[in-house]
């Protein structure tokens, strides 16, 4: 028996049906990588009980390798179109995203990163939804994984102005929300060049035009650097 094998072979290939399958796969917390890279593949290559028994295990995990996009954070970022009947307001990439409501975003999922706790998932839900949710694991997962890749979408695309800095695992709650806070007056102190009649005016801005702008200021600044230390000084 010939068995060919047709998958997507990466997140924004999946339509809504799939992504919500693969979402609650790695958000139930009950299996390895591997099997939810071959219950995925048995699915979505709608591979039938007959041909289930015929092939091999090894024949099925030699297929897996094709499958280790699916537990890794989307280079590409990917949404739900509608949680609990609310449609998204932005595109996957975030365009149109207020910088001010990215602001909000970015506080509210580092305070996940350290307290795990659902709540800071409903806050930027109700951001990106435009709507008072309480999430589901599977819902709240993809929350999660929809700030994640367009964090990582940012830090690739605007190099200059995401530095990678080592943060310690001792730090607390107090010491988090102070370095958010720096953070965010720095960044908005950078846009209004500390003319504070234009903060409204910047707080409203695309966070693509506010980021571009940040990541060109840090770009000339360390150009600015490199030149003293050419010149010794």
């Amino acid at each position: 028996m010939t068995i060919n094998i047709t998958v997507p072979t990466s997140w924004p290939e999946l339509n809504q049906k799939q992504l919500r399958y693969a979402y609650f796969l790695l958000s139930s917390g009950q299996y390895e990588p591997d099997q939810i890279k071959a219950l995925c593949l048995i699915r979505w290559g709608k591979l039938n009980r007959e041909q289930l028994e015929v092939l091999k295990p090894e024949q099925i995990a030699a297929f897996l390798p094709m499958m280790d996009w699916l537990v890794t954070i989307p280079d590409t970022p990917v949404r739900l179109d509608e949680i609990q009947g609310h449609e998204a307001k932005y595109n996957a990439k975030m365009h149109g995203l207020e910088f001010e409501n990215y602001l909000i975003i970015e506080a509210q999922y580092q305070g996940y990163l350290y307290r795990k706790d659902i709540a800071f998932l409903n806050a930027i839900a109700s951001i990106l939804y435009g709507a008072d949710l309480h999430l589901t694991p599977v819902e709240a997962y993809s929350v999660f994984v929809w700030v994640a890749s367009v964090k990582q979408l940012f830090a690739n695309r605007f190099s200059s102005f995401f530095v990678p800095s080592a943060v310690s695992q001792e730090e607390t709650d107090r010491s988090i929300h102070e370095r958010i806070i720096k953070s965010r007056d720095t960044q908005i102190r950078a846009l209004t060049k500390g003319d504070i009649t234009k903060e409204a005016e910047i707080m409203k801005m695309d966070v693509w035009r506010a980021l571009t702008e940040l990541d060109a200021q840090a770009e000339e600044y360390n150009e600015l650097k490199r030149m003293q230390q050419k010149h010794g000084k």
